[in-house]
């Protein structure tokens, strides 16, 4: 019998968790029951990660300098030390980015209308999300504990006056997330907890559930507030997948159930449970049967109009008009996390960590930076006096000893006592050097001296190899942005109802408008079915890094410019295209300046095409005259030759009449 893959194995016992949640669902009678199956598979994930979220704590500890010490079997020692070289905070700071990477879409069926448009549509959202201040976070979040994740929500509270709804993007703090145990990748992952602080009011305001009569001594789950504030609680996200592979969504305050979806995505309506007509959230009793229990129920399809191209019958033309179609309500396929990862790490859920990786190097610096501090505390001066001198120690800068002759002066010495710790300054050099070849960097990356980089050729060669190991980290970087954009473009296929208005530049650097409308993601099958076209690639631009860098591009186009590659830089025509490319890069004072050179084209066109015209007309005249002269030869010619015509004809006749006379 053969046996089976790791990949079958997985897929099994996938398969077992979601039959055990499909079966507990059926078989449940009370939402109690389903609330304490929830709250049992917390509570054993919970457990399960709580050696992760300890370390978690340990590792923010390294890097904000706490100072702690561990022996050899990594027991606390009970003193540590106030004198911390943060060699930790030096090199996560080092290499600190908050560059975005920008969206590159590849449409799957070729429409590359629609690629492009969501590419203006994800760049439209990267500015009004607050997305400096979120990778701001996880520049630092990232490598100290090992990953960070995003948040995607859609929130219909945000509306406008043509537009209901937008996209919300949030960090998640690493100890907020709590993993199916045994799985280390979302995407299989069968259910995922979410922990969050919320106040009272907020839940109130948000989901109608009145919690102002909980108190801190009732509740009964682990409180993530450290404060003991009785108006936050703590909120228990639950995302699972059901049979159909749908997101569903479970959460609940204590024993309180908040959320109870299933298809989480998927559009929704109350209607009553006794005829199932649809009603307002606050209706009390059913118009139509008097029933007064109502439930949610999905909504499959919605009713929506595009333009449809067809061919006239009578004239063979086509014809666009507007008709009216039934196609199912899109829904994400994926949970609404997605995890940023520092370094890959088998087996891992969280990745690894910077931290982690020199908190060897860090604690032994620690050791040593006390061992330093006491032998230089214990360190002084010791005097000698006579013993019948009187002398009091004090502080005061100057003192009065009482001697009876010079002889005692002389009795009167100080020795200092100087401590050795050069040989300590060695061990915190050579500890500082493995942490930071550890990581990768360098003194060149940190922008510092580098004997080892004689020239600049040298300095740029050993940037680019500290660059070239830290590339994983990019890679990781740009990949999970690559999902944040593929599930924000997911929720606007889901939720984004109305047509909205987004700008880009075009290739002449001028702001240009246009509409993301999901309709145009409309196609029809074989079959006749509608469905939205989701088969696009997300990926992130390579030249984003540079392209962010305005400075880095206004250096370049400036090379450019001087180097001839846009053609002769004397050439009215070279510098405007110059001066677009730089008002295209937003340089200060470049669109004074393309109206400027391109009002100097214009005039020095114009003064071309005054001095052609000019031109043209002398050759003209010149032209008519050669014509005139030629005319005037020709008639001269033909005056020539009718005389000659005409004295041959006289001298004929001349001659004719002598001979007659002759022959007389």
């Amino acid at each position: 019998m053969a046996k089976s893959t790791k990949k079958e194995e997985k897929n099994k016992k996938a398969g077992t968790v979601i039959q055990e949640i499909e079966s507990h669902n059926k078989q449940t009678k009370s939402v109690d029951d389903k609330l304490k199956f929830w709250q049992d598979k917390y509570a054993d994930a919970l457990a399960k990660y709580e050696p992760s979220l300890q370390k978690i704590d340990e590792l923010f500890g390294v890097y904000d300098g706490k100072g702690d010490i561990f022996d050899s079997n990594g027991k606390k020692a009970a003193k540590g030390t106030s004198s911390v070289r943060k060699v930790a905070f030096e090199l996560i700071e080092s290499q600190v980015d908050v560059t975005i990477p920008m969206p590159k879409v590849t449409s799957l069926s070729g429409n590359e209308n629609r690629a492009t448009t969501v590419e203006h549509y994800l760049m439209n959202e990267i500015d009004r999300l607050p997305f400096e201040r979120i990778l701001d976070e996880q520049a630092r979040i990232t490598p100290i504990a090992g990953s960070s994740f995003f948040l995607v929500e859609w929130d219909n509270s945000i509306r406008t006056r043509n537009t209901v709804g937008k996209l919300v993007v949030r960090n998640l703090d690493p100890k907020c997330v709590i993993p199916q145990p045994g799985v280390s990748n979302i995407d299989d992952m069968d259910y995922i907890f979410v922990r969050m602080l919320q106040s009272k009011l907020d839940v109130k305001n948000r989901y109608d559930v009145d919690l102002r009569k909980l108190t801190e001594m009732e509740q009964t789950e682990t409180d993530m507030d450290e404060s003991n504030n009785e108006q936050l609680v703590t909120h228990i996200y639950c995302y699972y997948k059901d049979k159909d592979n749908k997101i569903c969504l479970f959460s609940w305050i204590d024993n309180t159930i908040i959320n109870d979806l299933d298809n989480y995505y998927g559009r929704k309506e109350y209607v009553c449970e006794k005829c199932g007509k649809p009603v307002d959230k606050d209706t009390e009793k059913c118009e139509k049967c008097g029933g007064k229990k109502f439930k949610l129920n999905d909504i499959p399809n919605e009713t929506i109009t595009i333009p449809k191209t067809s061919i006239d019958i009578v004239t063979g033309q086509q014809v666009v008009e507007d008709v009216e179609i039934e196609v199912p309500y899109y829904t994400p396929k994926m949970f609404p996390i997605i995890s940023r990862t520092n370094v890959s790490k088998r087996n891992s859920f969280l990745g690894s960590s910077d931290v982690e990786a020199i908190q060897d190097q860090q604690n032994d610096l620690n050791i040593t930076m006390a061992k330093i501090k006491e032998k230089l505390l214990k360190g002084g001066s010791i005097v000698t006096i006579p013993e019948n001198v009187q002398f009091e120690a004090t502080n005061e800068e100057l003192k009065v000893i009482k001697v009876k002759n010079p002889a005692e002066v002389t009795q009167i010495q100080a020795m200092a006592i100087q401590p050795n710790i050069s040989t300590d300054m060695g061990i915190l050099d050579l500890n500082y050097n493995i942490a930071r070849q550890t990581i990768g960097i360098t003194d060149t990356f940190q922008g510092r001296y580098d004997a080892s980089a004689t020239s600049g050729k040298a300095k740029q060669i050993s940037t680019e190899n500290a660059a070239g190991r830290l590339k994983s980290k990019q890679e990781m970087k740009n990949a999970a942005f690559s999902d944040l954009y593929k599930l924000m473009f997911q929720f606007m296929l889901a939720y984004a109802d109305e047509p909205r208005s987004i700008y880009y530049q075009d290739e002449y650097g001028k702001m240009q408008y246009k509409m993301f409308d999901k309709r145009m993601f409309i196609d029809e099958d074989d079959d006749g079915q509608y469905f939205y076209d989701d088969e696009m690639v997300f990926d992130t631009d390579e030249s984003s890094t540079m392209a962010n860098n305005r400075q880095l591009m206004w250096q370049e186009t400036r090379n450019n410019f001087i180097s001839g590659a846009y053609g002769d830089p004397t050439d009215a025509n070279t510098i405007v295209m110059y001066w677009q490319m730089m008002n295209s890069l937003h340089y200060p004072g470049s669109k004074q300046a393309l109206e400027f050179a391109t009002n100097r084209l214009n005039q020095q066109m114009e003064a071309q095409q005054e001095a052609q015209q000019v031109k043209q007309q002398e050759l003209a005249m010149q032209d008519e005259a050669a014509r005139a002269n030629s005319q005037a030869k020709i008639v001269a010619a033909q005056a020539n030759q009718t005389n000659a015509k005409t004295k041959a004809i006289n001298q004929f006749m001349n001659l004719f009449t002598k001979n007659n006379k002759k022959a007389e």
